[in-house]
């Protein structure tokens, strides 16, 4: 027999050198080593693949693809995975894959395998063992420790790993996490077990991204993690995730029990730029923690002594997490990662359109959408309503330089003189007319929801677009009925720390927050149940991070899941429609128009809307050539829609399920002679579980 080919070939993880040393040794002589090749970029119409290994004969060009699972947890992955398949044939290469358990399982049949494809080369028939010396591996049963680190001792090999790590790998228990939870790290395992470094999660709300960040640290890091977050509100959530004494926390304090029972937490060093200077912090303190989290601000460039960059070395860390990975800009992750080019790297967020518009330099190996979110009830669905003006009658009012005054009946007319659409979204934004027309419709929405909510009260959030136009509808929205203050960040703190608690205390007297990128990433308060975007968005991910503030589910008894809406009131001359289809094509979602009873209650929206037709003192930005403009008047009507309506969630829940039972069945049916038809493994599995 070879000596163990996983002392001379590299591997990047457990899996890798589990086929190196129970595969490849027995099945061929050590001087196949000069013709393995590990990672072998290939690239097929502008993608690049990355082989977990190419063996070259002459004739033959064998890419072996290792996955740690039979099966893909998610719909997208497999389909992915075959796509790439087709390419990789196309190319001209054999593909052999072999799992994890087959591996385990198999060990004889892998290695069988194995020699018949490389006896097909006259090169690599020679290096064939005659008679293979197969072992019974020492392989957990477990096909998550794939994505484990090397054991060996080969010349590439990864950093050491923490002793922590190394105690508690085994230990975690992924009984508590949720099913899209465990999905969403089947996927990461079976990707890390197969070589791949750079993954993307896609998480809408409700998923738990943070307990995923966590578990994924706890299950693949081999020396040190590092938390990168946007912000302070999404920092402060890993560290209490990570604090054993904090009120459910990730490693104790989840809903079904403890993810580590019986071990001891990693040490977690939390970095805040603004409280503890971090050119403060020493190495050594880095260097005695299992997990650091920080911002990116605070990351530094690492060309000044004191940036975190420059007191870490490449080998220091190598798993890093990234949560709401869209925000930061392209240089700011190149830097990163190139700083620890070892390092797996996981990217979470609730989508991947990034505010920067370049594309995210990653693998998204699992998407939990939207509408999963709601048919597992954890997210609300989505009503949209729209007031939509009549254009050609609508009437505008240029203000020219020398103070002289004309009305423009018509959009059409007012773009001629503007000669720029887009203008007409801040008019629109800053017209007292549009908030009006919105504002009647929202204050409808808010009644609604308090008949439905009883007994919590529903707020309302908005989003405007500076500080004057955020009092301007703050104003707007107490002439209507609805309790509101503004927020921004040249209020002191105190002053902000008041008023959310007036607006998120049950007792608080506040309906609505007009807000100024304030309450973004990370801040999640179910009671929002209407949004409202008072101003044009440039970036799809800016504008679906602010409609997902509202979109977690309230926990009540007397409420359930399935009966939560988020209201989305907006004005169609912002220009946001682009954007709501995007949201809808990202999720997975159908668009449909709302045929049947209203939404809201119609005869009191007319009612409002009939009266509030006429402001006559909002201004707008600055036009060609200094004039000012702003609506004047407008009619209209009330569009409304919905998401997803009852049957497409009921749909979405079935497939999701049946997509489980497919699970289940495959790893029955590979260790089952006569497995029974699917379908009746199925109808079995209901009446096992108390289904129908």
């Amino acid at each position: 027999m070879s000596v163990g080919l996983e002392r001379l070939v590299p591997a990047a993880s457990y899996l890798e050198e589990a086929f190196l040393r129970w595969v490849l040794t027995p099945a061929a002589d050590a001087a196949i080593v000069q013709r393995v090749h590990s990672q072998y970029p290939v690239t097929v119409q502008e993608r690049t693949y990355r082989l977990d290994y190419l063996i070259v004969g002459q004739t033959l060009q064998l890419a072996v693809e290792l996955d740690g699972f039979a099966f893909h947890s998610d719909r997208t992955a497999f389909t992915y995975d075959r796509l790439r398949q087709n390419d990789l044939a196309a190319t001209g290469l054999t593909v052999l894959r072999f799992s994890y358990d087959a591996v385990r399982t198999d060990t004889a049949r892998c290695v069988a395998q194995l020699q018949a494809m490389l006896r097909r080369d006259p090169v690599l028939a020679a290096l064939v063992t005659a008679v293979p010396l197969v072992e019974v591996p020492d392989m957990a049963g477990d096909p998550m420790r794939a994505a484990g680190p090397p054991r060996g001792t080969g010349p590439v090999g990864p950093a050491p790993e923490s002793a922590y790590f190394d105690e508690v790998r085994d230990l975690v228990d992924r009984g508590p996490l949720r099913s899209c939870q465990d999905e969403a790290l089947a996927a990461l395992a079976n990707y890390y077990a197969g070589g791949g470094r750079h993954a993307a999660t896609v998480m809408a709300v409700g998923a738990g991204k943070t307990a995923l960040g966590v578990v994924a640290a706890l299950s693949f890091t081999r020396r040190r993690a590092l938390v990168v977050t946007p912000g302070s509100v999404i920092r402060g959530t890993f560290a209490s995730a990570l604090d054993a004494g904090a009120p459910g926390n990730v490693l104790y304090g989840l809903a079904g029990g403890p993810m580590l029972p019986g071990a001891r937490p990693p040490a977690t060093l939390v970095l805040d730029a603004d409280e503890e200077q971090i050119s403060r912090v020493s190495r050594e303190r880095l260097l005695a923690a299992d997990i650091v989290v920080t911002n990116f601000h605070a990351l530094g460039t690492g060309d000044k002594s004191g940036d975190l960059l420059a007191k870490l070395e490449p080998e220091d860390v190598d798993f890093i997490v990234v949560d709401e990975a869209h925000i930061a800009a392209s240089d700011s992750y190149q830097r990163l990662f190139a700083h620890f080019p070892q390092a797996r790297t996981l990217l979470m967020s609730a989508c991947f359109t990034r505010l920067d518009g370049r594309p995210i330099d990653a693998d998204v190996v699992y998407r939990y959408r939207l509408v999963d979110s709601v048919a597992d009830g954890s997210a609300k669905n989505l009503r949209v309503h729209r007031f939509a003006p009549e254009t050609a009658s609508t009437v505008y009012e240029a203000v020219w330089p020398d103070g002289r005054r004309e009305q423009v009946v018509g959009r059409d007319a007012l773009l001629r003189v503007l000669g720029d659409e887009r203008k007409l979204a801040r008019i629109t934004a800053q017209s007292e007319a549009p908030i009006r027309q919105v504002m009647a419709v929202t204050r409808a929405c808010l009644d609604t929801q308090a008949k439905l909510l009883a007994p919590v009260r529903p707020r309302v959030l908005f989003a405007a677009m500076g500080q004057a136009h955020a009092e301007q509808i703050a104003r707007i929205a107490e002439e209507h009925g609805i309790a509101c203050a503004t927020l921004h960040h040249s209020m002191p703190a105190s002053a902000i720390a008041a008023t959310r608690r007036r607006f998120e205390s049950e007792a608080g007297d506040l309906e609505g927050i007009v807000q100024l990128r304030m309450l973004g990433q990370g801040y999640d308060f179910p009671p929002i149940t209407v949004v409202v975007p008072l101003r044009p968005y440039g970036s799809f991910g800016e504008f679906y991070q602010f409609v997902g503030r509202g979109v977690r589910v309230l926990r009540h008894p007397h409420l359930a899941p399935d009966q939560q809406y988020l209201d989305m009131v907006c004005h169609t001359e912002l220009g946001l429609e682009e954007h709501s289809e995007a949201l809808c094509a990202d999720n997975d979602m159908d668009p449909a128009v709302l045929l049947e009873a209203p939404l809201i209650d119609a005869g009191m929206l007319e009612s409002v809307l009939d009266g509030r037709d006429g402001a006559l003192d909002g201004t707008g930005p600055a036009g060609e050539g200094g004039m000012d403009a702003f609506v004047l008047y407008e009619r209209g009507r009330v569009e409304e829609r919905v998401i997803h309506g009852v049957d497409r969630v009921e749909a979405r829940r079935a497939e999701r399920e049946r997509q489980l039972l497919a699970q289940r069945y495959a790893v029955y049916a590979q260790s089952t002679p006569s497995p029974v038809p699917f379908e009746q493994f199925v109808d079995y599995m209901r009446r096992l579980t108390g289904g129908t």
